[in-house]
């Protein structure tokens, strides 16, 4: 029986528009496969599909066509097929029917995805389009593949309203059927500013907390059966009409300046600020001296950005790039234009040659390195001769300590008495001491009184005491009444010893000289000391 079938509808196919002896199918006007007609529905419910050919190819109506002897056909190809069927008419419960131009699923089925064709022909004349139809799945939340109409509110503009779209023809006017609304997988119910009205849902105040997708389903019976139609459409919040403005330029402005160098890559951005307004074409374009970069002879490139805020407020940059820049062109004049429905503005950028200012890099960095370098020699200088510095310091600008101090002897020297150390006290130590540096001396024997009776320097009497014996014995008059004013700071490096005490004792083996001769000039080392 079903190849019966299959035969029979083979026959009729032919009959109407294969038959080899009527040219009318060599001369059918084809208008394709038009996919900017696409259909999309969901499954398991109605579908009405109108041939596009009275819609959008031709100037007539079916009506007119039936009148004038015409006859619609439709056939399909299934998905991923190119074979090209009649459409069955003879399912069950007519779930595939055609009345009139319009082609009538009861319900649709994931099978039925395919691309349909619609011809209108008689024996002289034939014209066919073919569209696709693709049938879909939803999930609980009505969530699907399915491209979603858009319907923009505007904020706090009002009460405004969406209506269910698409189920126009479903069901005659005498049937009421129950509409029932959900924003995404909610029931909109009790919402504070939406409230279903049937095939309408109204918005009170509109926020932009109400973008989102709003679905209405609609349940209907025909001839004992229930049948749903699911439509969903994304609503959109954007800017008041009563907040709309000319275009605002927020670069160039007058706060920057282009400075550029002959070579250097130039980049001005213009970017412009565009509220919301319906159905508004909004336009940015840049001039240079009057004319737009494709008239004039420099190398300019334009690149364009757009971007949107949560109300559709619209941002557009575009900037302007000549890579390398000549001086004729930081004289140019570059502004940039934009325009909306509610008029137009320009603004020109600051653009001129950079003045370079002197390069000092190298002499700064030579004149730092110097620096660096002299100080590190006057440190190594000072390191190695700070007691000849402090002797001419003292010998050139210092004030003589010894003048006020009221002490008649610089040193007071006392020694064993043997040949080897008074030879040492008298000749050695008292010429270098006395003759080469100028201090005095008190020796022992040598400036003692009359009677040879030993005089011991008494507090003010002398400023250093010198002696290789009795360290102890002395030590309780000497730190008692020995008063040093300084200059031994000046000799070798210790201890301050201004308005201190201080008591010297060196046996003849510890104190070393060190002679050296740079042009009769003469310095003294003394090492090797122990204090007390």
């Amino acid at each position: 029986m079903f190849w019966m079938m299959r035969l029979l509808w083979c026959v009729m196919s032919l009959y109407f528009y294969g038959i080899p002896q009527s040219d009318a199918s060599e001369r059918c006007d084809d208008w394709g496969l038009d996919t900017m007609r696409q259909i999309q529905v969901f499954e398991d419910e109605p579908a009405r599909i109108k041939c596009p050919l009275f819609e959008h190819f031709l100037k007539f109506n079916y009506s007119t066509a039936h009148s004038a002897g015409l006859t619609l056909i439709w056939y399909w190809t299934r998905q991923d097929r190119d074979l090209e069927e009649p459409i069955n008419f003879r399912l069950p419960e007519n779930r595939i029917s055609k009345e009139k131009d319009v082609l009538w699923f009861r319900p649709t089925l994931l099978n039925d995805t395919g691309n349909y064709t619609c011809m209108l022909r008689n024996t002289t004349y034939c014209s066919k389009v073919a569209f696709p139809l693709e049938v879909v799945q939803k999930d609980s939340c009505f969530n699907s593949p399915m491209k979603l109409p858009v319907h923009r509110l505007y904020i706090e503009y009002g009460i405004q309203k969406i209506t269910c779209p698409n189920v126009d023809g479903f069901f005659p006017s005498t049937v009421k059927p129950i509409i029932t609304w959900y924003m995404g997988c909610y029931k909109v119910q009790d919402f504070h500013n939406v409230i279903p009205e049937g095939m309408n849902l109204n918005f009170v105040i509109a926020l932009v907390s109400n973008n989102g997708n709003y679905t209405c389903v609609v349940t209907y019976p025909e001839n004992g059966r229930t049948f749903h139609l699911t439509r969903t459409v994304t609503v959109k919040v954007v800017g008041s009409p009563k907040d709309a403005v000319p275009p605002q330029i927020h670069s160039p402005n007058d706060h920057v300046v282009y400075e550029k160098e002959p070579g250097e890559e130039l980049l001005i951005p213009c970017e412009v600020y565009f509220t919301f307004l319906m159905d508004s074409r909004n336009e940015v374009w840049w001039t240079i001296d009057g004319k737009k970069p494709d008239d004039i002879s420099i190398d300019v490139t334009i690149n364009e950005s757009l971007s949107y805020s949560k109300t559709e407020d619209e941002t557009r940059t575009h900037v302007l790039s000549i890579k390398k820049v000549t001086p004729e062109d930081l004289k140019r004049n570059y502004v940039c234009h934009a325009r909306n429905a509610k008029g137009e503005v320009d603004k020109a950028a600051k653009v001129k040659q950079k003045v370079v200012a002197p390069r000092y890099t190298v002499e700064l960095a030579c004149g730092f390195g110097a620096t660096v370098l002299l100080v590190v020699i006057l440190i190594v200088v000072y390191h190695v001769y700070w007691l000849e510095m402090v002797l001419f310091y003292r010998a050139h600008f210092g004030t003589d300590e010894t003048i006020l101090d009221g002490k008649e002897y610089d040193i007071y020297v006392s020694y064993a008495r043997n040949a080897e150390e008074e030879e040492f006290v008298l000749l050695t130590l008292r010429g270098v001491l006395e003759n080469e540096f100028g201090y005095k001396l008190c020796i022992f024997d040598r400036d003692s009184l009359p009677g040879g009776r030993d005089k011991r320097p008494e507090g003010p009497e002398s400023r250093v005491l010198a002696s290789n014996g009795l360290r102890r014995a002395h030590s309780s008059w000497a730190l008692e009444g020995i008063q040093f004013g300084g200059f031994l700071s000046s000799l070798y490096k210790c201890w301050p010893f201004d308005n201190s005490v201080v008591f010297i004792s060196f046996a003849l083996q510890s104190l070393r000289f060190k002679w050296r001769t740079e042009e009769e000039n003469f310095a003294l080392t003394l090492k090797n000391f122990s204090f007390p």
